[in-house]
């Protein structure tokens, strides 16, 4: 029986004999890549046929905020942003107080959503279910440094006081005719700003402008553009 040494040369013989016979071959060269944005149509997800009057009226709020009024910035944003991006007629209409009854009761109260339309002359009423909450989140980060001594980048570990930021909004689209729901969706966001103080209505603008596209493409057609990777020669 050979010795492990005999071995081990007479192994690294068979691998050399196998390099000269059988030489490495050297990857393909990678295509080319290009990237390139393309435009896709979206149909709307709600179909408006023979509704054309639109009512954006009061929302349930979970948690009062003291900055600015919930309630009354976040219809006037929905009213601002549909009139400007669809062809619907918004009214401008003070909306109505809700009933004082659980949320799932007042979504299935046809007979008032039925009133208000009468009332109002609208084909579809849009409400909901909101809130805005802020809350603390400072603590311990990472972040790189210039040393003043050796001009290097170091990281250090520092205390940063922070705000987090979170809308919650739960829309109902609600036919005027029969007070029934046609449609529903929920958008959330969230941000967190370094700092305190940060006005809290520019906040809620900017969290909602995060999924505002697909508010509007719930009525209205859309164009959507997606980046793509073309592979070329």
């Amino acid at each position: 029986m050979p010795r492990p040494d005999v071995r081990s040369r007479r192994c690294a013989a068979l691998a050399a004999l196998a390099l000269a016979v059988f030489p490495l071959t050297t990857p393909a060269r990678a295509a080319d890549v290009t990237r390139v944005t393309v435009a896709a149509p979206l149909p709307a997800r709600l179909d408006m046929s023979g509704m054309r009057r639109v009512l954006v009226t009061r929302f349930l709020v979970d948690h009062d905020v003291p900055e600015f009024d919930l309630n009354k910035d976040l219809i006037a944003l929905l009213r601002r942003e549909l009139r400007k991006r669809t062809d619907l007629e918004i009214l401008e209409i003070d909306p109505p107080p809700l009933p004082e009854q659980p949320f799932a009761d007042l979504l299935t109260n046809t007979g008032f959503w039925r009133r208000m339309a009468e009332t109002t002359g609208a084909d579809l009423i849009i409400s909901g279910r909101t809130s805005f909450v802020v809350s603390d989140r400072s603590g311990f980060v990472q972040v790189d440094e210039i040393s003043p001594l050796t001009g290097q980048r170091i990281r250090r570990t520092r205390f940063v006081d922070r705000e987090g930021f979170d809308l919650d909004l739960n829309l109902f689209f609600i036919r005027g005719s029969t007070g029934l729901i046609l449609y529903e969706d929920h958008f959330t966001a969230a941000k967190t700003e370094v700092g305190r103080g940060s006005d809290r209505l520019t906040v809620m603008y900017s969290l909602f402008e995060q999924f505002e596209d697909e508010v509007v493409g719930i009525l209205a057609p859309r164009v959507k553009t997606v980046q793509r990777l073309l592979f070329t020669e």
